[in-house]
């Protein structure tokens, strides 16, 4: 085996710099460059550089250290690595088998090993038998004193008083979020209010509808539709139309393209509030929405395509009601057009005819006028022979 320490020419305690100087001093000597066809220069300046990147590294050396350590102690015998693994193997065998000895020590040692074992798995499962206990009579107890706000709240219920029923429940749900009785018991609450609701709304007890309502939408979340509805009916009969007017705000906010909604928006602005303005912003709505929903079905010229029959009468609700307000502003042309669009499409109805002869009127054309005064007598319309008298000769 190689010393490569005899080969750089250093000692065994020479330092990286030492043995670098060395390399370099040998490389310059035995590099093949200076030593042309020198085959013994060339196999010198091998062993050099093998022997230099072996001490430069520390890991290396060591390893190397270690190896020419047991090479001097056995000289005769090359190193071998799997006799190395084999002799420590059987080193390690022997001394299992001088250790364990199956004797009367040996069975002491196990006895008072599995008598450890069993002290401190007694002693284990009487913790977690206690903390079992206590936390299953914690829950227990948790569970009568939830039991005892259920009953609280149960009893704020049937007296009357919702709000303070339903704060409480909203109270015990933030305070014990895992409590499940608490949600069922809010929605059964909301439940319970909606039917009592509607049954006072079915009674025609609207004032008392109204109450039930007002908290219900309260604690909807989001309000369902059906009760901001009724709300708005329950205010309509009682005569409170601003609050009629607010609930079915609330409603076109959710359902901004409902016709239905902005009519009865338009038609108690009209007929209730007299707020004509208003009125006329929300049938003007309604006029945008049926013309852009016929032009998506029909096309930009639906008026010619269509048959004004199968229009819904909310169409022409509206148009009667936008051309009614028109009037009311003095807007006579805007309600000429409302009024011939309202004959368009129900071209049957006499009330269409009467509101434009009364624009005609006001605006002297009472040619025009007479025409749809004769127009509306044909169709059913009374109480016109004063004006067909006055205007009409």
């Amino acid at each position: 085996m190689a010393d490569y320490y005899e080969v750089l020419g250093v000692e065994r305690s020479a330092s990286s710099t030492v043995i670098r100087m060395a390399y370099k001093r040998l490389a310059m000597k035995y590099h093949p460059d200076h030593n042309q066809g020198d085959k013994n220069a060339e196999e010198v300046f091998k062993l050099v550089n093998e022997a230099y990147h072996t001490l430069s590294d520390p890991i290396k050396k060591s390893r190397y250290d270690a190896r020419m350590h047991s090479y001097n102690i056995y000289p005769e015998k090359e190193y071998d690595p799997w006799e190395e693994r084999r002799r420590r193997y059987y080193k390690w065998q022997h001394a299992q088998q001088n250790t364990y000895k199956v004797d009367r020590e040996y069975f002491r040692i196990q006895g008072l090993a599995f008598l450890v074992f069993i002290v401190i798995a007694g002693f284990c499962f009487a913790v977690i038998h206690a903390a079992t206990y206590f936390a299953h009579h914690k829950r227990e107890q948790r569970f009568l004193a939830n039991s005892q706000y259920l009953k609280q709240v149960n009893t704020l219920f049937i007296s009357g008083r919702f709000d303070d029923a339903f704060s409480l429940i909203d109270t015990l749900r933030e305070n014990d979020p895992q409590e499940y009785r608490f949600y069922t018991t809010h929605d059964s609450l909301v439940s319970a209010l909606r039917q009592i609701a509607e049954e006072r709304f079915k009674a025609s007890d609207f004032a008392a509808a109204v109450t039930h309502y007002r908290v219900l939408k309260n604690y909807e979340d989001p309000p369902r539709f059906e009760t901001l509805q009724n709300l708005s009916l329950c205010q309509y009969y009682l005569g409170n139309y601003a609050e009629a007017l607010q609930a079915l705000k609330h409603l076109h906010n959710q359902q901004p393209n409902n016709l239905q909604l902005i009519y009865s928006i338009g038609i108690i602005s009209l007929e209730k509030m007299e707020d004509y303005e208003q009125a006329l912003q929300y049938f003007t709505l309604g006029k945008d929405l049926f013309k852009k929903t016929l032009s998506q079905v029909y096309g930009e010229a639906f008026m010619l395509v269509m048959n004004p029959a199968d229009a819904p009468d909310i169409y022409f609700d509206i148009f009667h009601a936008r051309a009614q307000a028109n009037a009311k502003l003095h807007r006579y042309q805007a309600a000429l057009q409302d009024c011939t669009w309202s004959t368009y499409l129900r071209p049957n109805k006499a009330d269409p005819y009467v509101l434009r002869a009364m624009v005609h009127i006001k605006t002297e054309q009472f040619r025009e006028a007479c025409q749809d005064l004769n127009k509306a007598k044909k169709l059913g319309a009374v109480d016109l022979d004063k004006l067909t008298a006055k205007y009409c000769r």
